[in-house]
């Protein structure tokens, strides 16, 4: 019968304990210690590194591990990226020890890992021997012992070496482990032993507490079941002094299973029974802690709802101050352009009005002049008339006069040119024929121009002639000297003298 009642007070401690946060096998982790019922709210991920650190151990150590592998995550980024190699060993180190409690080992390990290489590096010779503590308790759980001992080994002889009382007990005590669990009792006893006798020194309870609980297993293995129930009962002693609800719960279920084990089984029962209610105790105690968190943490996000809200209200008037200066701007924006075009506008009239009376003026003054002119060539068409009948008194008296007539003839008009080359024709019969010769296509105004040129009158006096400026003179001239270019002629002069 009282063993049916066991049986049943056993699988209600399980239904209990899969809420717990108890651990059947302790090792003594390197942490940094914070008060069980503290309860920290969760900083904003911006926060500075120590803040961010401080918060994410205070989860691990409630068991939170993925919150803390969050937070530790961030803090790693940040000091990663400020470059401080001190900072980033002991957050790898962390880093760790969450991956650990979440089971994935094989990025514990590489935490570990980079973590004891820059501990090196800086010669940070505490954080140096935690990281092969750390490693050791990997490589214990797979089974992998030699290795474990070795990294085990260089652990106890660095914390010898800076006289790191606590840490070199804890790691004593994991080498006790290893032992254990290869069934290698003495050697573990032995270890054990020197852990209890650095952690009595140091005054250190909770570790005591810890160490019992494993050297109560070495003699109950031996069947020492004196010095076993001895163990357990100081196990469970230390950890009711050090006020640790953790080793309490785990002092209860070792002296349960010890009594348990050397057939004693009202003892059992007793210790399971309290076992039980201290679990309850825990698992209300627990829940109270995290009723108390999410109201801190509601709290806090209300606060930060607020906050928040409050930054979207400066947002919100901050944009539509922005969007009535833009509309405000674009307005300005627009009127300039037209004022700016209005403007362009009257300047581009203005500016085309004076350039058409400059024009008017310009053609102004070029009529005067061309009045000017046609007065002087005249006077020279006189002079000239008069040169040619002193030169001509030997000819026929009836080309004189005809060539007299043919110079008083002025061509403006295609009847006169007609009239005009008539005439022409009659003192230089051969000339007109000649240029018709030419492969060279030769126009109207060309032959004007030649037959003018023959006349030996100024470019002047031929624009006077034919009724055109000076400059379509020199422009017909050029166009016609290209034409008898292609003819092997350099010049009109050149044609005209074989004619």
């Amino acid at each position: 019968m009282s063993h049916i009642i066991q049986i049943l007070v056993l699988i209600i401690i399980l239904l209990l304990t899969s809420v717990s946060c108890s651990n059947p096998n302790p090792e003594v982790e390197q942490k940094t210690n914070t008060s069980e019922e503290d309860t920290i709210s969760p900083p904003d991920k911006n926060a500075d590194s120590e803040e961010l650190n401080n918060y994410a151990i205070n989860q691990w150590e409630k068991g939170n591990y993925q919150e803390a592998l969050t937070y530790l995550s961030i803090v790693y980024n940040q000091v990663k990226e400020k470059g401080d190699e001190v900072q980033m060993a002991n957050t790898l180190n962390n880093l760790g020890l969450v991956h650990w409690r979440l089971e994935d080992n094989k990025s514990a390990m590489e935490c570990y890992v980079e973590a004891a290489q820059l501990a090196k590096k800086q010669n940070l010779q505490r954080l140096l021997g935690l990281t092969h503590t750390n490693r050791a308790l990997i490589l214990k759980e797979k089974n992998i012992y030699i290795s474990a001992l070795e990294h085990s080994k260089q652990a106890i002889d660095i914390f010898k070496k800076i006289k790191a009382s606590r840490e070199l007990a804890i790691a004593y005590n994991n080498h006790g482990q290893i032992y254990k669990n290869q069934s290698m009792m003495d050697s573990a006893r032995l270890y054990y032993e020197k852990a209890l006798d650095i952690y009595d020194t140091i005054h250190y309870k909770d570790g005591m507490a810890a160490t019992y609980y494993n050297l109560s297993d070495v003699y109950t293995f031996k069947k020492m079941e004196h010095e076993a129930i001895k163990a357990a009962e100081k196990s469970l002693e230390l950890g009711i002094e050090s006020q640790s609800k953790v080793r309490i719960s785990e002092g209860y279920l070792k002296l349960s299973e010890t009594y348990e084990q050397f057939s004693n089984s009202d003892s059992a029962l007793k210790y399971h029974k309290k076992y039980s209610q201290h679990q309850i105790q825990m698992l209300m105690s627990n829940q109270s802690d995290k009723l108390a968190e999410y109201q801190a943490n509601l709290g806090h996000e209300v606060k930060l709802l607020r906050i928040q809200n409050l930054e979207n209200e400066k947002i919100i008037v901050r944009n539509r101050m922005l969007m009535i200066i833009g509309g405000i701007l674009i307005i300005v924006l627009i009127a300039s352009l037209l004022i700016y075009r209005r403007i362009s506008s009257i300047r581009i009239n203005k500016k085309r009005l004076e350039f058409e009376l400059e024009n008017s003026n310009r053609i102004l003054q070029i009529k005067k002049k061309e009045l000017k002119n046609y007065i002087v060539d005249l006077t020279q068409k006189n002079q000239l008339i008069s040169q040619l009948q002193n030169d001509l008194n030997n000819e026929n008296s009836n080309q004189e006069s005809q060539v007299a007539q043919l110079l008083n003839q002025k061509i403006l008009t295609d009847e006169d040119w007609e009239k005009f080359k008539s005439k022409f024709q009659t003192i230089y019969p051969n000339f007109l024929p000649k240029i018709k010769l030419l492969k060279s296509v030769i126009t109207e105004a060309e032959i004007r121009f030649l037959v003018l040129l023959r006349l030996k009158l100024s470019a002047k006096e031929m624009a006077n002639t034919l009724g055109i400026s000076p400059q379509s003179v020199r422009v017909t001239k050029m166009r016609l000297k290209k034409k008898l270019q292609g003819e092997d002629y350099n010049s009109v002069e050149d044609f005209l003298s074989e004619l």
